[in-house]
């Protein structure tokens, strides 16, 4: 059984990568995102961070602890793949899982983990639109206030946990996967993506529009919930319809802000500034 999970900042194209990760007939179908599982991980993460407090008495040690946690997530994730169709490959996602990787590799390792890479400048202009429909909607969230600093805070911390990890054996198993390779040369990241995992993702056909699997598009936009979430492109066929628009967004004085306090994430991920 494989085990792929896809993470990233909100608003990276998470969605977009596991559903067409998904098409392949091996796989789950596309499926909503699996927050029960952080909320196992958390526990987890919890449980060990504050061992000697309460928890030493039930466990006696971290490794007793570890076991117990691996065995509720495994029996988790066979629960999923069941009910998903009973499939080889178990793909899952949410972008909060993210912040806990290393707890979840500690209780999975034998993970795969896919990491989602995004201009900032686009990530923010997207969290900045939809903070617009939550604020229209009487909502209140992160990104209702278009706060630049707060905004890069917010996008620089689900990757900060995961490639702080120094453990070799996880670097080996997480691979990065950039939105912009993904929707403008989709066969060639495929096969990045095979290479990575072993599972002939290559041979899925991107010009077909995507099954949606358990996530109906009239659920998502009947959704008050979900429905500022959703924009013309979700469950559509791969586009770039989306890249750069932040242009269309953002003023010029937020750019320079994003690309200020983002400047290491440009850095590593090949993202060039406007003031560079």
């Amino acid at each position: 059984m494989t085990y792929i999970f896809v993470g990233g900042s909100q608003r990276t194209g998470t969605s977009i990568a596991q559903q067409i990760l998904c098409q392949h007939p091996d796989t789950n179908p596309y499926v909503f995102e699996s927050s029960f599982l952080r909320q196992l991980v958390c526990c987890y993460s919890e449980a060990r961070n504050n061992f000697n407090q309460n928890h030493i008495s039930y466990f006696g040690d971290l490794q007793s602890l570890r076991n117990f946690n691996s065995g509720v997530v495994h029996a988790f994730l066979e629960q999923a793949k069941l009910r998903l169709g009973n499939r080889s490959h178990l793909i899952l996602k949410e972008p909060h899982l993210t912040l806990v990787w290393p707890y979840l590799y500690e209780l999975v390792p034998e993970a795969q983990f896919l990491m989602i890479v995004r201009d900032p400048r686009d990530a923010i202009a997207s969290m900045v639109q939809v903070g617009e429909r939550q604020k229209s909607a009487g909502q209140q969230y992160e990104f209702v206030n278009r706060d630049m600093p707060r905004l890069c805070r917010h996008f620089l911390s689900f990757y900060e946990p995961a490639f702080g990890v120094k453990d070799e054996q996880f670097r080996q198993q997480l691979a990065v996967v950039h939105y912009e390779e993904l929707v403008n040369d989709p066969q060639t990241m495929l096969r990045e993506i095979a290479t990575f995992t072993g599972i002939s993702f290559d041979q899925i056909d991107t010009d077909e529009t995507p099954d949606p699997g358990h996530v109906q598009q009239e659920t998502t936009t009947e959704s008050a919930l979900y429905a500022p979430w959703v924009t013309e492109l979700s469950g559509k066929k791969l586009s770039t319809g989306r890249v750069g628009n932040y242009l269309n967004v953002l003023t010029t004085t937020e750019v320079a802000q994003v690309e200020e306090h983002c400047v290491d994430f440009f850095e590593w991920f090949g993202y060039r500034r406007q003031a560079a």
